[in-house]
């Protein structure tokens, strides 16, 4: 995955680049209204894809989001820089949009078969930016023509209609899981080892070494507080039944366990609480939360 990201994001870094240097290549071609448009298409399919790869990645949402802002306002500014403060504004909104649209998609994609999902994205995104070359080679060139009467729709309803049934097989034959189904046997699974962990909260203060036994369900943690004593080394044995889930993602930040991935099975991790307090642990986009008591 981390490979096909970084290659989807040299795609990304050559083919909006080259698009930029066209339109500053041809800017006095293309000042006016077409120019704002190429602006503003360049910048949000750019901020787009670019959102959605960093989201993929990092999965940390106010991050992700914060710097696909970034990169689609600059993208946009670029873009729209040569053709004047119209297509410069137009152009970095643009961005900012498809930045912030693309962080959001990635950070839900990285637990639905990102490869792909992230595929899919990188080929429209090839489709749509090629057009812009094209479009810009047209405009600013008399030696070159293109008849859009000759794409037929009837070929696009085709294309749509392949697409939506490939969409269809896929989800009819599991290819892609969807958070939160899991199969018969694993829900069994979940019932019968609830009952190892009913407690929502576990005090292991007086243990000399301390385990705490974790059940990751469709509605969090269990249990979800625990408390332990200072400095005193603690073992957690998580027991995660699920697939593709934002629960698989673990993280205790204020004791350095950051973005661990639960395979389903069981996962041994370990931390020493070294201060007092109370510390909060998560999922990775922090949406189920558990409480660690020091004393």
């Amino acid at each position: 995955m981390d490979i096909f990201s970084i290659i989807s994001a040299a795609i990304v870094t050559i083919c909006s680049g080259y698009s930029i240097f066209l339109v500053y290549h041809n800017k006095t071609k293309l000042a006016g209204t077409q120019g704002v448009m190429i602006s503003m298409v360049i910048a949000v399919i750019t901020g787009l894809l670019s959102g959605s790869i960093i989201g993929i990645l990092s999965g940390e949402t106010f991050l992700v989001v914060g710097v696909s802002m970034i990169i689609g306002f600059v993208i946009g500014f670029l873009a729209g820089h040569p053709i004047g403060l119209l297509a410069i504004l137009m152009g970095s909104i643009a961005g900012l949009l498809g930045g912030i649209n693309g962080a959001i998609l990635g950070v839900f994609l990285q637990f639905i078969n990102p490869s792909i999902l992230l595929g899919i994205l990188v080929g429209f995104y090839i489709l749509i930016i090629g057009f812009v070359i094209v479009y810009i080679f047209v405009a600013t060139n008399s030696k070159y023509s293109l008849n859009v009467e000759e794409l037929s729709p009837y070929a696009i309803i085709g294309a749509g209609i392949v697409l939506v049934s490939l969409f269809l097989y896929m989800y009819s034959s599991d290819m892609v899981k969807i958070p939160g189904q899991t199969e018969t046997a694993q829900a069994q699974t979940q019932t019968q080892t609830t009952k190892e962990t009913a407690n929502t909260e576990v005090d292991v203060t007086k243990e000399q070494t301390p385990k705490v036994k974790m059940l990751v369900t469709e509605k969090g943690y269990s249990p979800n507080v625990i408390r332990v004593k200072k400095g005193v080394p603690v073992e957690l044995e998580i027991k995660n039944p699920l697939e593709n889930s934002c629960l698989s993602t673990f993280m205790i930040p204020d004791f350095n366990i950051n973005k661990v991935n639960l395979k389903t099975g069981t996962t041994n991790l370990t931390f020493t609480p070294d201060k007092s307090g109370e510390y909060t642990f998560s999922c990775g986009m922090q949406m189920f939360k558990g409480t660690i008591i020091v004393e």
